[in-house]
């Protein structure tokens, strides 16, 4: 918002100063032009009342956000709910409030000789684990209903170079199976015949299964494809027939009691040995949903916070909805460890994580893993922007419906983010040895510090007032009891 106004008042004085010098060039004619201006401004400034005086108009773009001023433009041109991409500005996790503290005396760092182990196990006590060589997953971006197989086969290729794992999102693409090592299947709540819930075969192809009950970006909300975006190929993947949408209901088919959740985990583990595990939109009833969910058993549970991102959805739902994953991850932490159930049950964090400080700061308050999603589609923008920009936005290269899809460089793409993701992996690395630890799994909340109090409360460390030297050691603000870690291997 700050650097919107200072463009603007930037070029409304370069506008200004460049008149008044054209005008101070051309004599007779500059006077008598800047004489009519100047009786033309003040009477419009000072000749009217204030709600008709022209000067009002610097208090109307003085109360205008861009976006909220543009999207309300958009919302005056149809009956229909906006579709924002890519998901909402804010990010209500305050990352940049919380800290590692380093180990120097007290706690040595780590040996420069020894070897940092950035391996992630997701599922521990599955018949067959999905691990990976690096924690950081790519996030469920589905085929047809956002991303061009182009992009798809991107992702997947990047995942394998980088040794992670890929997610289908709510359409299984046969290719995307091909290229990626490690495939995470999305049994969600889409209505057509070759979802994953409607076609067991995509299921026993999976590494991992998710079941995806809500997101961060949409919460639990119908979303629909109109049959005119879907082309020839993306109908035949879906099993639709010309003329039908495609449609995202609010349930999983054959939902009607909340009972019912549970038991469909429970038949999906018995049929399936890889890790199955759910997808939740935290809310405030989060622990309720917990407790539901773990009657079940899963293997893994995603929580994808009120910042995550998608390929389009109502603003009201990106801005309005949802808990700041900072603290749902916090929350679900505490819940498995006090259950003694945190050994056995991975987390997976999703939702405005951005840099490696944020992946490792999410892991240390107790995710074993992230998934990305905005940040891998802008990691590739990185090298492809130029084929679109300046006469479209960048994501116009990754969507299914997009005219510019095909403009997309596979390889090129996929090398750039595989570099991202190797790249990310090494300076959480480094973070790890200035620990004093040797495996990304041994992080935890002690490791961190909030910089004010209630970032302390909403991550689940301790506060920086707590830390306040004292002449002697045992003179120091006790530290809150911590029950031990528990996380899987």
């Amino acid at each position: 918002m700050a650097l919107w106004w200072t463009v603007f008042w930037a070029a409304s004085a370069a506008l200004a100063l460049g008149s008044v010098g054209f005008l101070l060039s051309n004599g007779l004619v500059a006077r008598l032009m800047m004489g009519s201006l100047y009786r033309y401004g003040m009477r419009e400034l000072t000749g009217a009342r204030y709600p008709m005086n022209l000067g009002s108009l610097l208090n109307l773009l003085r109360r205008a956000d861009p976006q909220i001023f543009l999207e309300n433009m958009l919302r005056t041109r149809t009956n229909q709910a906006l579709e924002r991409p890519m998901g909402g500005p804010t990010r209500t996790s305050p990352w940049g409030q919380l800290v590692f503290n380093p180990a120097q005396v007290a706690k040595l760092p780590t040996p420069t000789a020894a070897a940092i182990d950035m391996r992630v196990t997701i599922g521990p006590k599955a018949k067959r684990p999905l691990a990976c060589d690096i924690p950081i997953l790519i996030a469920g971006m589905s085929f047809a209903g956002a991303l061009s197989e182009r992009t798809k086969i991107a992702l997947a290729d990047a995942a394998t170079a980088a040794g992670t794992a890929t997610n289908t999102g709510e359409n299984y693409l046969p290719a995307e199976r091909h290229h990626a090592k490690r495939l995470i299947v999305q049994y969600h709540r889409g209505t057509w015949p070759k979802s994953a819930q409607n076609f067991a075969p995509w299921l026993d192809q999976a590494d991992a299964i998710e079941v995806q009950l809500g997101q961060g970006a949409q919460a639990a909300a119908t979303r629909r494809t109109p049959s005119g975006r879907l082309t020839p190929e993306m109908r035949a993947v879906m099993g639709l027939a010309p003329g039908e949408d495609a449609v995202i209901a609010t349930r999983l088919k054959g939902i009607q009691h909340p009972e019912d959740v549970p038991q469909r985990i429970a038949d999906l583990k018995a049929r399936h040995p890889v890790p199955v595990g759910v997808k939740l939109a935290p809310s405030a009833h989060l622990l309720e949903d917990l407790q539901l969910v773990m009657a079940a058993e899963p293997d893994f549970i995603t929580l994808d916070g009120g910042e995550g991102g998608t390929h389009g959805g109502p603003p009201i739902l990106q801005d309005d909805f949802g808990l700041p994953l900072m603290a749902a991850l916090s929350w679900t932490h505490s819940y498995l460890q006090d259950r003694g159930l945190r050994h056995r049950v991975s987390l997976i964090a999703a939702g405005g994580l951005r840099t490696p400080g944020d992946f490792l700061k999410a892991m240390a308050i107790g995710a074993d893993a992230v998934y990305i999603g905005y940040a891998a589609l802008m990691a590739m923008a990185a090298v492809e922007a130029p084929q679109v920009m300046p006469w479209g936005p960048p994501e116009a290269l990754f969507y299914a419906s997009g005219p510019s899809r095909r403009r997309l460089q596979v390889g090129r793409a996929a090398q750039a983010l595989a570099h991202f993701l190797k790249s990310c992996t090494a300076e959480m690395a480094f973070g790890v040895e200035a620990l004093g630890l040797t495996r990304v799994a041994d992080v935890t909340p002690d490791d961190l510090v909030a910089l004010d109090p209630w970032t302390a409360r909403l991550a689940g460390v301790s506060s920086l007032v707590d830390h306040r030297p004292r002449s002697e050691p045992w003179e120091r603000a006790p530290h809150r009891d911590r029950q031990p870690e528990h996380r899987p291997h």
